[in-house]
C-alpha cells in the first residue's frame, strides 16, 4: 500500500474522530455556556426532597421512562426528540414553570443538554442537568417508579 495513501487515511480518520467528539460534546458545551449546571444525583435528591417546588423533566422515550431504570418519582416525561413540538403546543400554559427550578435527566446525561438548550431558548432559566442521568440515580440506589 502506498505510504501517502496510508497517511491520508490516518489523517481522515483523525479528523473524523475529532469531528465526532465535537458533535458529541457540543450540546454539553452549549449548556455550560448558558450557565446550566450539571449536578450530581445526591444534590438532585436533596433538591427534590427539599421544601421548594422542583420539576423533574425526564427526556427519555416513554419506553425508557417505564423501563428497567425506571424514573424519578413525580417526573414529567417529555421525549427530547419531541420537546420543541410539545413546547409549541403548550404555549402560554408553561409560563408558571419558567421561573421554577427544573432538573433534567435522561439515561446518562447525553440528551439532557440538548433539552436544556431548547428550554433555555424558550424562556426557562432555572435549569440543572443531573450528571450521569438515571444511571447515576440508580447507582445511588434512590427510589424509582416503573409504571
Amino acid at each position: 500500500m502506498d505510504p501517502q495513501f496510508k497517511s491520508d487515511i490516518l489523517i481522515a480518520m483523525a479528523i473524523g474522530f475529532v469531528l465526532m467528539m465535537i458533535l458529541r460534546y457540543l450540546p454539553r458545551i452549549q449548556a455550560k455556556m448558558m450557565g446550566v449546571p450539571f449536578i450530581n444525583a445526591e444534590t438532585a435528591k436533596r433538591m427534590i426532597d427539599g421544601a421548594g417546588e422542583v420539576l423533574v423533566l425526564d427526556v427519555r422515550t416513554p419506553g425508557e421512562f417505564t423501563g428497567d431504570l425506571g424514573h424519578i418519582q413525580g417526573a414529567l416525561n417529555l421525549d427530547s426528540q419531541k420537546l420543541q413540538e410539545k413546547l409549541g403546543q403548550l404555549g402560554d400554559a408553561l409560563e408558571p414553570y419558567k421561573d421554577q427550578p427544573i432538573l433534567i435527566t435522561c439515561r446518562t446525561h447525553n440528551r439532557s443538554p440538548k433539552a436544556a438548550r431548547i428550554l433555555f431558548q424558550n424562556g426557562f432559566k432555572k435549569l440543572s442537568i443531573i450528571e450521569g442521568g438515571m444511571m447515576a440515580w440508580n447507582r445511588a440506589e434512590y427510589p424509582v417508579d416503573k409504571a
